[in-house]
């Protein structure tokens, strides 16, 4: 038991510290939702990661716009 535990704080640990990295590039409020979501995408669990990720899409800047590229083709992006 003790040494799940250890594990378990290892990860926390290693956690914070992912999370210390990518704060420290200067990410906006905006970006750190967006990589909150595409992590979320990434969940094994299906379950967590349909409630987590649908959650999060309240949060996200919609860029859902219609733009003219150079070629002047209509793109969506997403």
């Amino acid at each position: 038991m003790e040494k799940r535990l250890e594990k378990i704080a290892l990860e926390k640990e290693e956690s914070r510290k992912i999370v210390k990295e990518i704060t420290s590039f200067g990410v906006s409020e905006s970006q750190k939702i967006d990589i909150m979501y595409f992590l979320s995408l990434t969940l094994e669990d299906n379950n967590n990661m349909k409630e987590i990720s649908k959650y999060l899409l309240n949060f996200k800047s919609s860029i859902n716009k219609e733009e003219k590229t150079e070629n002047n083709i209509k793109k969506i992006i997403t």
